[in-house]
């Protein structure tokens, strides 16, 4: 199945930009100088959607917010802004399979230098967000609210002394871990949550004071069904399937302890298919995680490697494997949307079992080395009743669910808080 591996190398963060077809809408995508910036002819509320990050990861969270929010048409322009060409398209391709909408894109002005410098250093540190919203602040000031998944956002109004536009925060993943609760949210009028679990969270924290929380669901999987409703085949054998998934960070992933042994254990048994789907950080800042794949695991044809290509972030792993194997990130909700196996793998012998930030490791066996890998995954299947009932309930815990689609609850909520401000 060599043909199938997808390679271990990103997309470039500039390739060329696609047009592509929006609806009723001209695909025509505008740079951050065409834009107009006096703010005292508007009628409508200018909304803009923002996504700066160096992958693609929170586009799926955010975008179909937007598209629904752009049906509002005589109450909202809203503009979907990215940094890279690569975000673009990919919110281009949301927002077409989402098809009647009015959502206008435009591409933010990077400064030479960021460019220049951010692919010898982004190995460690990321240096290219911060230049965007330097960069871009006039094309900031000019909108009414301002949407992102991404928290550094907050320092348009923090450092670059914004305070005109709304801001308003999407949360994007579902995990156990305390990212939803942070100093910095303090610049967001309003946050919307995928579920009763964070709102709970953040209520019972010191930060409960200073943003609106509100529950809207997860915009991914809607996305998600709307972009590739089958789930797809990427083998070429009918092997069960696993997916590792380690986090980024080192002090709770599996990688930097486990991860070569778990790959090379998958090598060696070949009745299993291994997907390894790393969460996309991982190899983006691949010398400060220490984040290396030996040439021996290419080209196997039941070793997928994928180290930050699209399917890494649109849920096609998630789907396609029978049993999920990872550590501390919150792809495992993601895999949840429909109930399977899952082993946990606990590379510093964690006193787990009454921290929170380790809820999920409920779900399924927890080993703490490669010796247990082989009777985990051979009981997995066998095991999965006793662990299905409370998978169900924490993912729906997690996840805020009814007839009315997220899309649209988000942006009922996003609009109901800028009529009101």
């Amino acid at each position: 199945m060599t043909s199938d591996i997808i390679s271990t190398h990103h997309t470039p963060i500039d390739p060329p930009l696609s047009r592509i077809g929006l609806g009723t809408q001209s695909s025509e995508v505008r740079r951050a100088q065409d834009f107009p910036t006096d703010a005292k002819t508007r009628v409508r509320k200018r909304v803009a959607f923002l996504f700066n990050h160096y992958d693609n990861h929170q586009i799926l969270h955010a975008a179909p917010y937007a598209c629904a929010l752009s049906q509002r048409s005589e109450l909202f322009d809203v503009h979907i802004l990215c940094s890279t060409t690569s975000q673009m398209i990919f919110a281009q391709k949301i927002a077409a399979a989402y098809g009647e909408h009015t959502c206008q894109f435009t591409l933010l002005d990077i400064p030479l230098w960021a460019k220049t410098l951010d692919p010898l250093v982004s190995k460690w540190v990321f240096i290219r967000k911060q230049a965007a919203l330097k960069a871009n602040v006039e094309l900031f000031a000019s909108f009414d609210a301002i949407v992102s998944p991404e928290r550094t956002t907050s320092k348009l109004h923090d450092k670059y002394g914004l305070t005109d536009p709304e801001f308003i925060r999407i949360l994007h993943g579902a995990g156990d871990r305390d990212g939803g609760v942070s100093p910095n949210s303090q610049a967001f009028g309003l946050t919307l949550l995928p579920g009763q679990k964070y709102l709970e969270r953040i209520l019972h924290s010191q930060d409960a004071a200073c943003s609106h929380y509100v529950v809207s669901g997860c915009a991914k999987f809607e996305a998600v069904e709307q972009l590739s409703p089958h789930i797809p085949k990427l083998f070429n054998n009918d092997n069960p399937t696993v997916v590792y998934a380690p986090h980024f960070d080192q002090k709770v992933s599996s990688w930097s302890k486990m991860g070569i042994d778990i790959l090379d254990y998958f090598r060696t048994h070949t009745h299993y298919n291994l997907i390894f789907a790393p969460h996309v950080i991982l190899f983006k800042r691949a010398r400060r995680h220490k984040a290396h794949l030996p040439q021996r695991f290419v080209n196997t044809e039941t070793m997928l490697l994928d180290t930050g290509s699209q399917r890494s972030v649109d849920m096609s792993y998630m789907r396609a494997a029978d049993i999920y194997l990872g550590d501390a990130s919150s792809q495992v909700y993601e895999f949840l949307n429909q109930p399977r196996p899952c082993i946990f793998a606990d590379a510093h012998h964690t006193d787990w079992q009454d921290n929170s930030f380790y809820q999920h490791w409920k779900f399924g066996d927890v080993i703490q080395n490669i010796a247990e890998l082989e009777q985990a995954l051979e009981q997995a299947h066998d095991k999965h009743a006793d662990y299905a009932p409370v998978q169900r309930q924490m993912f729906n815990h997690s996840f805020s669910k009814n007839d009315t689609p997220v899309s649209e609850r988000g942006a009922d909520l996003i609009a109901n808080h800028l009529l009101r401000t």
